[in-house]
């Protein structure tokens, strides 16, 4: 059996070999085949990246900030919102007290030099001396005081502002700084003809503090404020003061 086997390998021995070489090429191909499918780079997934630009809700801590940084641009005066916007900034009650007073002085001044300049020259004269009479009127310094004061709306924002129509405040204090932290009371005021405030409520649902010293100086301030007289508006007159407290 083994001689017979050997025998047929010998006389096709080039057929076999042919056939084995055929089968190992066929199978080198098929394994070359296989491995370079699985180095095939895998589909690569698509990536959405959503970018969300709602506005993130501020903390109690940073809304104050902000309300602080706003009420940096806030003048410290009070300002009539229902009057038209003065470029030119109005003379305060102070100032021009301050200015009739120095008027004042001044003309005594000038009256006194005059005095004695015709004293010694009559007495240069051998003449007597006389006393002038001094025209009192001169010396009164409302007669340099505005008496019909325009009412003057500040642009911009004011730690005191009104919206009493064609009033001016001749007396109303301005507490903005008195207290700690920062807020808005707005009083609701009745004024009479004669300019006195005969009622100051607070106004709740124009107010965003209930901090006592805030309150209790606003409706103080609210209480002894004092505007021009108005033979033209309602008897009384109601409207509101609105005061802004910034932070110390």
């Amino acid at each position: 059996m083994l001689d017979r086997s050997l025998d047929f390998f010998e006389r096709h021995k080039y057929g076999v070999i042919g056939t084995l070489m055929l089968h190992t090429l066929l199978v080198f191909t098929l394994t070359m085949s296989k491995v370079d499918g699985d180095m095939t780079p895998a589909k690569q997934e698509e990536i959405q990246v959503l970018m969300d630009f709602t506005p993130q809700p501020t903390t109690p801590e940073e809304e104050e900030q902000q309300t602080e940084a706003g009420m940096q641009a806030v003048t410290n005066r009070a300002s009539n919102s229902t009057a038209d916007v003065s470029n030119t900034p109005p003379m305060t009650r102070a100032a021009q007290e301050r200015m009739g007073k120095r008027v004042e002085e001044d003309l005594h001044s000038m009256e006194k030099e005059e005095f004695d300049r015709l004293a010694q020259e009559r007495k240069d004269q051998g003449k007597e001396i006389t006393v002038p009479q001094l025209d009192p009127s001169k010396f009164d310094k409302s007669n340099y005081m505005d008496k019909t004061p325009k009412p003057i709306k500040v642009e911009g924002l004011t730690t005191v502002s009104y919206d009493l129509k064609g009033r001016t405040d001749i007396i109303l204090e301005v507490p903005a700084y008195l207290c700690k932290g920062s807020g808005k009371v707005t009083i609701q005021v009745a004024v009479d003809a004669a300019g006195r405030v005969l009622r100051a409520d607070v106004d709740a649902a124009r107010t965003t503090t209930k901090e006592a010293c805030m309150v209790d100086n606003a409706v103080a301030s609210a209480s002894g404020a004092q505007f021009s007289r108005s033979s033209t508006a309602p008897d009384p007159q109601r409207g509101t003061i609105t005061y802004i407290f910034l932070p110390q």
